[in-house]
Protein backbone atom coordinates (compact mmCIF):
# COMPACT_ATOMS: atom_id res chain seq x y z
CA UNK A 1 0.00 0.00 0.00
CA UNK A 2 1.84 3.46 -1.00
CA UNK A 3 1.66 6.36 1.41
CA UNK A 4 0.10 9.28 0.44
CA UNK A 5 1.56 12.08 0.02
CA UNK A 6 2.56 14.08 2.65
CA UNK A 7 1.15 10.95 4.90
CA UNK A 8 3.32 10.51 7.69
CA UNK A 9 4.69 6.82 7.82
CA UNK A 10 4.00 5.87 11.34
CA UNK A 11 2.33 3.45 12.23
CA UNK A 12 0.44 4.26 15.01
CA UNK A 13 -2.29 6.32 12.36
CA UNK A 14 -3.98 3.12 11.39
CA UNK A 15 -4.28 1.57 14.97
CA UNK A 16 -7.75 2.24 17.09
CA UNK A 17 -5.84 1.95 19.59
CA UNK A 18 -2.67 3.50 19.43
CA UNK A 19 -0.33 3.61 22.86
CA UNK A 20 0.50 6.83 22.50
CA UNK A 21 -1.74 10.23 22.05
CA UNK A 22 1.12 12.01 19.91
CA UNK A 23 2.78 10.38 16.46
CA UNK A 24 6.82 10.58 17.58
CA UNK A 25 7.17 11.59 13.90
CA UNK A 26 4.88 14.08 12.67
CA UNK A 27 3.68 15.02 16.10
CA UNK A 28 -0.63 14.74 15.44
CA UNK A 29 -2.74 13.13 18.24
CA UNK A 30 -3.35 9.51 17.38
CA UNK A 31 -5.12 8.69 20.32
CA UNK A 32 -7.55 11.27 21.61
CA UNK A 33 -8.11 9.23 24.92
CA UNK A 34 -4.33 9.44 26.11
CA UNK A 35 -4.50 12.79 28.28
CA UNK A 36 -1.49 15.13 27.32
CA UNK A 37 1.55 14.85 29.93
CA UNK A 38 3.59 17.29 31.78
CA UNK A 39 7.04 16.20 30.87
CA UNK A 40 10.21 17.25 32.52
CA UNK A 41 13.52 17.63 30.24
CA UNK A 42 14.66 14.46 31.29
CA UNK A 43 11.90 12.77 29.28
CA UNK A 44 12.76 14.35 26.46
CA UNK A 45 16.20 14.46 26.47
CA UNK A 46 15.42 10.19 26.60
CA UNK A 47 13.24 10.94 23.73
CA UNK A 48 15.64 12.48 22.13
CA UNK A 49 17.63 9.40 21.81
CA UNK A 50 15.34 7.03 20.78
CA UNK A 51 15.11 9.57 17.80
CA UNK A 52 11.79 10.54 18.01
CA UNK A 53 11.19 13.95 16.73
CA UNK A 54 7.96 14.86 18.74
CA UNK A 55 7.50 13.94 22.31
CA UNK A 56 4.39 11.05 22.63
CA UNK A 57 3.55 12.48 25.73
CA UNK A 58 2.63 16.00 25.46
CA UNK A 59 3.72 16.72 21.25
CA UNK A 60 6.07 19.36 22.15
CA UNK A 61 8.80 19.30 19.01
CA UNK A 62 12.18 17.90 20.17
CA UNK A 63 14.28 17.18 16.97
CA UNK A 64 14.51 20.47 14.38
Amino acid sequence: MPARENECPNLNHRRSDAPVRFCPACGKVVNEKIPTKKCTEDEHRKRRLERSTYCVHCGQQLIR
